[in-house]
């Protein structure tokens, strides 16, 4: 009842918000791209599991890794003006500043985006890299509603990334805090049903749920002993596995188990 609540009331916030593909959507691969993350503390300031996530991205990804923090976004985007002093006054949180960087990279860079909580556990899919535009879908439940944007591939100048970009933008010109923490995706999904352009192009992209992604965090194996078989099976349809950081099993984890193999990078 709390999340259908929140759901509604946030439709109110984002329902009048315009889902213009803009004129300059002329998309294109990029000779070189990039897949992007972010620690807005800096990089030495992660935690140990974040940190093992970024050497998977490494290992796995042909693509150059750029971590973004506070001090050099400015270096690769231009955000709304104050919006990064809001952050900094416990005005906007973390999670909001990363939703907008995320979509202002793409739209200008192309490449990729994944969170600091994505772990790969083998190279992306060809299927993914030669999409346009590629993200997973999520459910009605209040978890991730309609998309999962930890993952995200685009072309430089997509019009889907366009729509989501300007939408949100003028989300943030309209209201001082965020509906809820799902306003990126609600915003997505207002665009999607909105915009013809864009619901066609999603329509498009492959439509695969994001549970594949979740097979060893939330699906019963994180405190198990580690298994190399277990771990191929589990983790095989999935271009990463989603972490997080904040529990007792992913800052000490018990020696063997699935959470110490990922938190030590050795998955």
């Amino acid at each position: 009842m709390r999340n259908q609540v929140l759901t509604e009331l946030c439709e109110q916030y984002v329902h009048d918000i315009p889902a213009i593909v803009p004129e300059d959507s002329n998309t294109v691969r990029q000779p070189k791209e990039y897949i992007f993350s972010m620690w807005l503390q800096g990089e030495e300031n992660a935690p140990e599991i974040v940190r093992s996530c970024w050497e998977s991205i490494r290992r796995h990804c042909a693509e150059e890794l750029v971590i973004l923090d506070a001090d050099n976004i400015s270096h690769w985007i231009d955000l709304p003006e104050g919006f990064l002093e809001r952050w900094r006054k416990g005005k906007i949180i973390s999670s909001h500043v990363s939703d907008l960087c995320r979509i202002e990279l793409l739209w200008k860079y192309g490449g990729y985006w994944m969170d600091a909580t994505d772990y790969v556990c083998h190279p992306i899919p060809e299927f993914i890299a030669e999409q346009p535009f590629f993200l997973y879908l999520g459910d009605e439940s209040g978890y991730s509603p309609f998309i999962q944007s930890c993952f995200i591939r685009a072309y430089a100048h997509h019009p889907v990334i366009g729509a989501w970009r300007g939408a949100f933008r003028t989300y943030w010109q309209k209201h001082r805090k965020a509906c809820d923490y799902f306003v990126l995706h609600r915003l997505f999904r207002h665009c999607v049903l909105s915009n013809p352009e864009v619901a066609n192009l999603f329509n498009q992209m492959p439509h695969i749920s994001h549970y594949c992604t979740h097979s060893v965090r939330w699906g019963g194996h994180w405190d198990n002993p580690f298994d190399e078989d277990t771990f191929r099976q589990i983790t095989s349809e999935g271009a990463f596995q989603k972490m997080e950081y904040k529990s007792a099993s992913s800052q000490t984890p018990v020696p063997g188990t699935f959470a110490d193999y990922f938190v030590h990078g050795r998955a």
